[in-house]
């Protein structure tokens, strides 16, 4: 049987952290705090906390702010070494529901266990959830099925359930915030099935609960990774695709039988194949470009498309059309993707 144990990385969380350390262990898990070299009174309050719950949990205290990557690492070290089979992560700003805790548990299945991760998907997503945010979420999330094949709603979202043996063998690039994303599309690779648990959308105030994402590096650093993830997946072989998810019929149709989510992402798909295809041989078929390169062009891309499960039928109409109008279709395939995909967010933030 399964055995679990909390894991929350703090970062100058003080007035929040208790709130969740009590809501962990009143699911009955051992709790392990990373401080990951926070510079407010955080790591005091856990030790009281704990001082005052013997045996609820323990502190581990890096000496300086290493990332989020690092804190997760240590905790599942100190989990290993507990003696847990599973780690359940959650954030120490209170963004996350304890009461779903037993939810996520009990999606962790008696068969194949030990190589099932269990994800956290922020559902409904409010009508003034941030634009820019939402797109950028799930345009992580297209770029993890591009490159496993997993659909994941929330590629970001940061209370989980890991195998810990699985996750002790993982190597990562990443050492911030990506590696959260990077986990799924490695863990994937290496044969594991992801389950997806919705939760809801919680979000304090940042006087309470401040965010330490620093746009500038860690959306840099998280492009990176997944475009890195996708070369893997395009040019190499022996990485797993996910066994519920897309399927062969997606390389000629992008959309099939299954959820609202799997859907869109690979409406999402369609989306950016052709504004790709167009802008690209229209940018070569309009600077002259002989028969051979567009051909190779359009190669390159046919190869990219069937290792993905994109859909080729979107290669074909962006080349087709840039062939006939390559100035026009350099344009405009760009603009209609990015419109086609803008409007397929928006059909997200409304769904329920």
């Amino acid at each position: 049987m399964p055995s679990f144990v909390g894991i929350v990385p703090v970062y100058n969380h003080a007035l929040t952290v208790t709130d969740v350390l009590v809501g962990v262990h009143a699911q009955g898990l051992y709790v392990i705090v990373v401080d990951d070299g926070s510079t407010d009174s955080g790591a005091n309050i856990v030790l009281e906390w704990l001082n005052a719950n013997p045996a609820s949990g323990e502190l581990i205290r890096l000496g300086k702010n290493q990332g989020k990557a690092a804190a997760l690492l240590a905790g599942f070290a100190a989990a290993d070494r507990f003696g847990a089979t599973h780690a359940l992560t959650i954030d120490a700003d209170g963004q996350h529901d304890c009461a779903r805790i037993a939810t996520f548990l009990q999606a962790v299945p008696a068969q194949g266990a030990d190589r099932t991760v269990v994800l956290g998907d922020r559902r409904a997503l409010p009508l003034n959830y941030p634009t820019a945010r939402l797109l950028g979420r799930f345009l992580s999330g297209l770029a993890v099925r591009a490159a496993c094949g997993a659909i994941v709603g929330d590629a970001a979202c940061g209370m989980r359930v890991y195998p810990v043996a699985m996750i002790r063998t993982l190597r990562c690039q990443s050492g911030r915030y990506a590696w959260e994303e990077e986990a799924v599309i490695r863990l994937v690779w290496a044969g594991a099935q992801v389950q997806q648990v919705e939760i809801p959308v919680i979000y304090r105030p940042a006087s309470i609960a401040p965010s330490h994402y620093q746009f500038k590096r860690d959306w840099t650093e998280g492009t990176m990774v997944l475009v890195w993830g996708i070369i893997l997946r395009v040019f190499s072989i022996g990485r797993s695709w996910a066994r519920v998810g897309s399927a062969r019929s997606d390389l000629f149709w992008p959309l099939g039988r299954r959820n609202h989510m799997a859907n869109c992402l690979m409406i999402m798909m369609a989306a950016y194949t052709l504004a790709i295809t167009g802008f690209t041989v229209g940018a070569l078929t309009a600077a002259g470009a002989s028969i051979a390169m567009v051909t190779s062009a359009l190669a390159v891309l046919v190869w990219i498309m069937f290792r993905t499960n994109g859909p080729l039928l979107m290669v074909a109409i962006g080349g087709i059309a840039a062939s006939i109008a390559p100035v026009t279709t350099l344009i405009c395939a760009p603009l209609l993707g990015a419109l086609w995909i803008v409007i397929t967010v928006n059909r997200l933030r409304t769904s329920r």
